[in-house]
């Protein structure tokens, strides 16, 4: 959401978002719009994105804080079972889950997890611009920058004002680059590593966790009282 936002104040475009292309009013889309929208690659689909002359910016996450934020959004997101229109299952297993507890492992072993983290390394050989998370995070106008050189059109305002005005810090919940450190005891990283190759294929590693159960569970509920102060 916050790189939709930099996209349309940076380009001077219209939000659009859905769950599924068939959600798409296609030929009632504003002329100058940025999309958000995560589903897997297919010749189809990517064919419609040129019918209808997107490029193609595709934002890459650690896997692990992915699923984070999952753990985090799902028990209060009642559409989380439209993701891939539940293509391997749903979020009900998460409900009352943290990440050091058994049905969170069952959950990001499984075919639900494995089916949402496919989808960027999917679209990674066809995108226009790739744009890291931690990367937005730490320089947001720099990676505007670098998709300005990827795309055809030029940005409006400078990177740097549209950057100082869409902040991360104004986000209602932002979530930092490398929260599962703190979250995700090392013997739950490593069997998620295990199961979901699509980790090791974007090139992330957990070289230095370290976190035990107990610390992961603690720092959860740290993070659970801060959200709902």
């Amino acid at each position: 959401m916050w790189l939709r936002r930099l996209l349309a104040a940076a380009y001077v475009l219209r939000e659009v978002s859905a769950h599924t292309p068939a959600e798409v009013d296609w030929d009632a889309l504003p002329e100058r719009c940025v999309l958000q929208l995560d589903w897997r690659h297919t010749p189809e689909f990517a064919a419609v994105l040129r019918r209808h002359e997107f490029s193609v910016a595709v934002l890459v996450r650690h896997p692990l804080d992915v699923l984070v934020s999952i753990l985090q959004v799902a028990p209060h997101e009642p559409e989380s079972a439209r993701w891939l229109d539940g293509d391997g299952g749903d979020e009900s297993s998460l409900l009352g889950a943290d990440p050091a507890s058994p049905e969170f492992l069952e959950y990001a072993t499984g075919p639900r997890a494995s089916a949402l983290l496919s989808v960027t390394p999917g679209w990674l050989p066809h995108a226009n611009a790739v744009v890291r998370y931690a990367d937005l995070v730490s320089d947001p106008a720099e990676s505007l920058h670098a998709i300005a050189h990827a795309i055809p059109e030029r940005p409006r305002p400078f990177p740097e004002h549209v950057a100082a005005s869409v902040t991360f810090a104004g986000l209602k919940t932002p979530e930092r680059p490398g929260l599962w450190r703190e979250v995700m005891p090392d013997s739950v990283a490593r069997a998620i590593v295990r199961a979901q190759p699509s980790i090791a294929d974007l090139g992330f590693t957990i070289d230095s966790v370290g976190v035990s159960a107990e610390q992961a569970r603690r720092r959860w509920a740290e993070l659970a009282s801060a959200v709902t102060a």
